[in-house]
């Protein structure tokens, strides 16, 4: 199987999306396609006996968009533009200049504007008809062509009334126009994950033999030197050999401040260089680098689609179609009204090109991808955005202790020894267990130069301890203290604390104001959980709770109604977090390989306020921004059609186009506004 993304250029709406997607699906072999308009990507699996990355591009292109190449091609949409309004400008002046060509001059700069600036509608509205849907590229295609036709009929005396040239010119213009600025107000807000999504095609400057070579990222092996300079993504894995540079490791640490980085330091993909120029060696292959997964973290919530988007898209797909009908409706009223052929085109004219399926299309994807970089920038990897979703549902949050409500790093600070020798064998108990508790006694062992006893075929019981033969370390229910047993005889024990992580109060103050029920669940003794819960002021405690004790826990306030969150290390707490609502784990507990839960906390609890946050901020913006569509065309399509005709009032179809192409703008706006 086969995996290839192309970066794709000419989509102007979802709907341009879903006919690619359409179209692909339907070839031999292909067994999955994603398409994010948002983006302007398209991911394709497939398999290579019956199908080529050739094959899948020019497919893509027969229905008018462009694959882009790695070489940077001049972009001429600004002339385009430029011509566009220019001649449209023109058109208009030439309607007052009183001269036997003039109105033969308007025809030929029209029918130069429709087929220079009209060519990427034509080119969707095919599209869109090859895989039988409607777009926003289709209502252009239709609206501009029967204006240009219509006054070409009436300069040619075949239809009466006067021919409007500036109209389908000033239309074309205007859709540019807004779809220009649209395009790139998005490119702005979403430039980390095209970033990101770039990088599987990148290349990096390598240091051979001969000298400096650009290649492949993904042909770059473990062992080569890369050059890295300002402005560079870190693309694999790798050690600083010499120079000296700073990065921007948000993207891995949530870390904003600029980290200095020497040689024999370390690398991770994902970081940004925003300052100086070096060598590193690579450790890794492109596959097995941090950035990697990041990659496919988003690219599997990208492709995630809330309840609420599969909605709008619902509307999205038969609105063209709609607005197709109510457009030939408007004109046979008028028609049947006035008599008047001119003004019964100008209102359904008006009404094709007004509608904004765009808006809708938009509204939800495009905020949840914001919304998404948000969270990236702010070290939080959202794996699935339904979760944000979910925010606002969750009246229960689970936590575990150690690790999470604390650093996770406890330290021995008193230590009984009963017979000779006892901390070597706990040393050597220890040091076969990652419990952080384990990790204090080796610590502790080291420090004091003490070398481990040699066991084998140590066996470790969560909750309990580490057993080997008749040696036990571990938790008793009778002591507060980690002991050292041989059978029944206590051998040594270890008084160990735990750090309460600095933010853990404010971020739990933060969570109760949210009405949010706080609960601590803990495999340690009530008496340490209660000194923590005390601080902290959390009123619930469950403690001594083995892992499938807090899968329990879990289920029994789902039973009572309760949408529960869960926040844990993604180790013991891995059943309770699958069976909550919503999971979170923190990035010190966990391999994000691994995909336990929804959400990677990579800055500490700090975390979870920036989490619930966006999720506000997106609930707001996606609703804004639907209501907004809603309004737009609930207003602007009945008044397009003629409903304030009797008050004087006459919206002229390039005006109609106008409000269409800002309508999306402001969704854009809206989406990225803090």
């Amino acid at each position: 199987m086969e995996k290839v993304t192309l970066k794709v250029e000419g989509m102007t709406c979802v709907n341009c999306a879903k006919a690619i997607e359409l179209s692909l699906n339907k070839l031999k072999g292909v067994r999955k396609v994603e398409v994010s308009f948002e983006l302007g990507r398209v991911l394709v699996e497939f398999e290579e006996e019956f199908l080529s990355v050739e094959e899948i591009k020019m497919v893509i292109e027969s229905f008018g968009y462009k694959v882009a190449s790695h070489k940077k091609k001049k972009d001429y949409q600004i002339e385009i533009l430029i011509f566009s309004f220019l001649s449209s400008f023109l058109i208009m002046g030439l309607v007052f200049y009183h001269h036997p060509y003039s109105l033969w001059l308007q025809a030929l700069l029209s029918i130069l504007v429709q087929i220079i600036g009209g060519s990427k509608f034509y080119k969707g509205a095919i599209s869109a008809l090859k895989a039988r849907i409607g777009n926003m590229d289709l209502l252009v295609s239709l609206g501009t062509t029967a204006a240009l036709l219509y006054s070409l009929l009436s300069a040619l005396k075949i239809l009466p009334g006067e021919p409007f040239f500036e109209t389908n010119a000033f239309l074309i213009s205007f859709v540019r126009l807004g779809k220009y600025i649209e395009e790139k107000i998005k490119n702005r807000a979403l430039n980390l994950l095209k970033e990101l999504f770039a990088l599987q095609t990148a290349t990096i400057t390598l240091l051979t033999p001969e000298g400096e070579k650009e290649v492949s990222i993904r042909d770059v092996l473990p062992g080569d030197v890369i050059v890295l300079k300002t402005g560079d993504l870190v693309p694999l894995d790798g050690e600083i050999i010499e120079g000296t540079i700073e990065v921007d490791e948000s993207l891995v640490t949530g870390e904003s401040l600029p980290v200095l980085k020497k040689p024999s330091d370390s690398l991770i993909s994902g970081s940004l260089v925003v300052n100086g120029y070096c060598k590193a060696k690579i450790k890794a292959l492109f596959e097995k680098s941090y950035v990697f997964l990041l990659i496919e973290l988003a690219e599997e919530a990208l492709k995630q689609k809330p309840k609420i988007q599969r909605m709008a898209d619902l509307v999205s797909h038969y609105f063209v179609q709609i607005i197709v009908l109510l457009s030939i409706g408007v004109f046979f009223f008028w028609m049947y009204k006035s008599g008047d052929l001119a003004l019964s085109f100008n209102f359904s004219l008006a009404v094709l090109v007004i509608s904004c399926p765009c808006a809708f299309g938009l509204a939800v994807p495009l905020a949840i991808s914001v919304g998404l970089v948000r969270a990236y920038k702010s070290g939080l990897l959202v794996k699935d955005p339904t979760s944000f979703e979910k925010a606002s549902l969750i009246k229960a949050l689970i936590l575990d202790k150690t690790g999470t409500l604390t650093v996770g790093k406890p330290k021995v600070i008193d230590y009984k020894e009963y017979e000779e020798g006892a901390l070597s064998i706990a040393y050597g108990l220890a040091k076969s267990s990652k419990h952080p508790y384990s990790q204090a006694i080796v610590n502790f062992a080291k420090s004091l130069q003490v070398e481990p006893f040699n066991f084998q075929d140590c066996k470790e019981e969560p909750g309990k301890g580490v057993f080997c033969g008749e040696y036990f370390l571990g938790r008793t229910e009778e002591r507060e203290a980690i002991v050292l047993k041989k059978g029944d005889k206590i051998l040594a024990e270890f008084l160990a604390e735990d750090e309460i992580r600095p933010e853990s109060k404010e971020i739990i103050q933060y969570l109760k104001s949210l009405g949010l029920k706080i609960i601590l669940a803990t495999g340690d003794t009530y008496q340490r959980a209660k000194k923590i819960a005390d601080i902290l002021e959390i009123a619930q405690i469950y403690a001594e709770v083995k892992s499938k004790n807090k899968l329990k826990i879990v289920e029994d306030l789902q039973k009572k109604g309760l949408r529960v969150a869960m926040v844990g290390d993604g180790i013991n707490d891995a059943p309770a977090l699958a069976k909550a609502d919503l999971s979170f784990v923190l990035a010190g507990g966990v391999d994000l390989s691994k995909r336990v839960g929804e959400v990677v906390l990579l800055s500490g609890l700090n975390g979870l306020k920036v989490f619930f946050e966006i999720a506000k901020f997106l609930k707001r913006r996606i609703w804004q921004n639907l209501f907004w569509a809603f309004v737009y065309n609930l207003l602007g399509i009945p008044i397009a059609g003629g409903l304030l005709y009797s008050q004087g009032i006459i919206l002229k179809p390039q005006m109609a186009g106008l409000m269409m192409a800002f309508s999306s703008v402001s969704v854009v706006l809206n989406s990225i506004r803090k």
